[in-house]
């Protein structure tokens, strides 16, 4: 389940969090960024939420309001706007941009989410699920 506390954007609360929590999350995107070739575009591609963070769906998505105005309120006009969007809206932009891709010729597992936290067993029981995936990736390196 999510640890997070919501997102407190009320000054005369002893609770308020909105500035800590804003700038936690540019520190955030802007590591992000370092890791990937979209900025070149002005575009990060950013999922918030997995299958457990949904336990009190109206709160985090308050909660994502209030970062998103709050980050704009702060960063908007400098460095970046943060806005709901759609996969298609950002590869649209990327398109658009003409971002030149590297070819990945090796496999993507095993997948890491964390330090030593491997993704091996992912697919253990679906055993035919694996073996598709991996003749799959070797006749799409093969092409």
């Amino acid at each position: 389940m999510n640890e997070d506390q919501p997102i407190v954007d009320d000054p005369t609360l002893e609770t308020y969090n909105l500035d800590e929590r804003v700038a936690t999350f540019k520190d955030w995107l802007d590591h992000q960024a370092s890791h990937y070739i979209s900025p070149q575009a002005g575009h990060l591609f950013v999922v918030m939420g997995d299958d457990f963070r949904f336990g009190n769906a109206r709160q985090y998505f308050d909660s994502l309001d209030k970062l998103i105005k709050g980050f704009n309120a702060k960063y908007g006009s400098n460095d970046m706007v943060l806005e709901y969007s759609t996969p298609s809206r950002y590869i649209d932009a990327l398109g658009k941009a003409n971002v030149q891709w590297p070819t990945k010729y090796d496999d993507m597992f095993p997948y890491a989410d964390g330090p030593d936290s491997f993704w091996t067993g992912y697919f253990t029981s679906r055993a035919n699920d694996k073996e598709y995936i991996r003749r799959g990736s070797h006749n799409m390196a093969a092409a």
